[in-house]
């Protein structure tokens, strides 16, 4: 097994041996990149961010030719790794591995050096995780209806737990509170893993994320739901809020690579076209989905869009219950 370290490369030789690639992809090179390219990884070695950007790093070197080499930046939830990024060379050889909180929430919460709106690009959606709510057995409810009657009817509140004040799962528990009238408590632990196994012991009785469903699928937690409107491809027989009548805008997660606004027109056009093909290629989808993602290709205004929806629409919930 190859040990993590604070830098890793991913070379152009070795993985395009490992990919049984032909040595004529290897050879369409075009002007850019024209070297190596880093990838700033603001959280540590063996996250979903790091997996992602190995599978997309794969075929960014059988593209290019290039090596790419991983640099991990973690702390203060990846506001640290996003500041160190803005400090950059503009030239388009370095990219942020990042997600919708780089957007939506880290500006809304955190001091940073960064304006997500004019300093950062979006450059895809590689995909959303879904916002699965599981639920301690203990609780005796298996639907979100069941879940609102149990909470009302018991006159009391339900505890949930998330990785931190200000957290998406945080605000999933907040929004679906506001939108049915329920009580509930937050308790935040250090991160997303901590709170499941909160859950799982009992502590609290309710868990939001993607992270819930292998336990759901083990019979260890009940799965009464997804938030907003989108289907948890793992398990597409859960309910979403959106079926259940909760409509419009809700929080969510989504996983993008980030480029700064100062790169040339045209080099973040390329990366546009170099990252929409690889997020096309049905074996990459594939890996995606096994991580629990649900992968959507959109153009670089609808990517956008997202982002800037997000960074309204988390502020005003940052505003109200943060």
């Amino acid at each position: 097994m190859t040990r993590l370290t604070r830098r890793t490369v991913l070379q152009a030789g070795g993985a395009a041996a490992a990919l049984g690639l032909m040595p004529r992809e290897l050879m369409a090179q075009t002007a850019f990149p024209s070297g190596d390219i880093t990838v700033i990884i603001p959280y540590n070695a063996g996250g979903m961010s790091d997996n992602l950007s190995r599978i997309i790093g794969e075929r960014l070197v059988a593209m290019t030719g290039k090596n790419v080499l991983n640099e991990y930046k973690p702390g203060a939830g990846g506001a640290l790794g996003a500041n160190y990024y803005l400090g950059t060379k503009p030239d388009g050889q370095t990219i942020l591995q990042s997600t919708n909180s780089f957007y939506g929430i880290i500006p809304n919460v955190t001091k940073v050096d960064y304006d997500p709106q004019k300093d950062f690009v979006p450059l895809c959606v590689i995909g959303f995780a879904p916002m699965v709510i599981g639920a301690n057995p203990s609780l005796g409810v298996s639907s979100l209806e069941e879940l609102v009657k149990a909470v009302k009817e018991g006159g009391k509140e339900v505890a949930y737990g998330s990785s931190g004040k200000g957290t998406v799962g945080h605000l999933c528990g907040e929004w679906l509170a506001s939108h049915t009238g329920i009580k509930m408590l937050h308790v935040p632990y250090k991160g997303a893993t901590e709170a499941l196994q909160a859950c799982l012991g009992n502590e609290v009785q309710i868990f939001f994320g993607p992270e819930a469903l292998a336990p759901i699928k083990a019979g260890a937690l009940k799965g009464i739901g997804v938030i907003g409107d989108a289907k948890a491809i793992a398990m597409p027989e859960l309910q979403t809020t959106a079926e259940f009548g909760i409509s419009g805008w809700a929080p969510r997660s989504w996983h993008t690579v980030t480029l700064l606004a100062s790169v040339p027109e045209d080099i973040r056009q390329k990366w546009f076209e170099m990252l929409d093909t690889i997020l096309g290629e049905p074996e990459v989808i594939e890996k995606i989905k096994m991580l629990g993602l649900y992968p959507e290709r959109r153009s670089l205004a609808d990517v956008r869009k997202l982002a800037d929806e997000d960074f309204t629409q988390f502020g005003e919930m940052l505003r109200q219950f943060g």
